[in-house]
């Protein structure tokens, strides 16, 4: 039997692949708050939910992995008052990362949305202010709600050919969610209030 290859790293790495791991787990919640819908990187947090799903524990894991000597060395570049403390490393740095600078899309591997880590450091800080700017116009949303949505789009595609019903009828999908509506039922439902045509079994 062959002795299995010693991986040689350093600590930093390890921490940060947990940390990363850490925050992949949470999207995979069904409990706490998610951005608003009109929030600008609302859509990339859903894609990393999506991937999360899609790849499981054991994606997760290998991606926790990969990543951390990409962020390590972005958050080595940070400016000093940031390190020493403005920004928190685990609650903010992090999580903030994988959401503002990485590509979470149908592959396996998450990648850079740019090269480079000074690349990614100033992109990092564009979005940060970015984000602490928003103003939303729309309650914080929940991982529930999330799920609901994206199980109205999922039927709302299925029985009308027609995804954007979801987005464009907005108050309707938050009254069924609060109503606890099926989301098969109420698609079809709000299809038909709306005379839309059904086209029948899609070829």
């Amino acid at each position: 039997m062959s002795k299995p290859e010693t991986i040689t790293t350093n600590y930093l790495v390890i921490e940060t692949a947990l940390a990363i791991y850490t925050v992949l787990e949470d999207t995979m919640l069904k409990f706490g708050e998610t951005l608003p819908d009109d929030h600008p990187y609302k859509a990339a947090e859903q894609q990393m939910v999506r991937w999360c799903e899609n790849y499981g524990a054991g994606g997760r894991r290998l991606q926790s992995w990969r990543l951390a000597p990409l962020i390590e060395s972005v958050w080595a570049i940070m400016n000093q008052d940031d390190r020493d403390g403005n920004i928190c490393w685990d609650f903010e740095f992090v999580p903030q990362f994988l959401l503002y600078c990485l590509s979470f899309t149908e592959d396996e591997d998450v990648e850079p949305v740019i090269a480079g880590a000074e690349k990614l450091r100033d992109l990092y800080y564009t979005a940060r202010s970015r984000c602490a700017a928003f103003k939303s116009s729309k309650p914080v949303g929940s991982r529930e709600r999330d799920q609901f949505i994206h199980d109205c789009r999922d039927e709302a595609e299925e029985q009308w050919k027609y995804a954007d019903l979801i987005s464009d009828h907005p108050e309707a999908v938050q009254n069924a969610f609060e109503a606890k509506e099926d989301p098969a039922a109420f698609v079809k439902a709000l299809g038909e209030d709306l005379d839309l045509i059904d086209f029948g079994p899609w070829k």
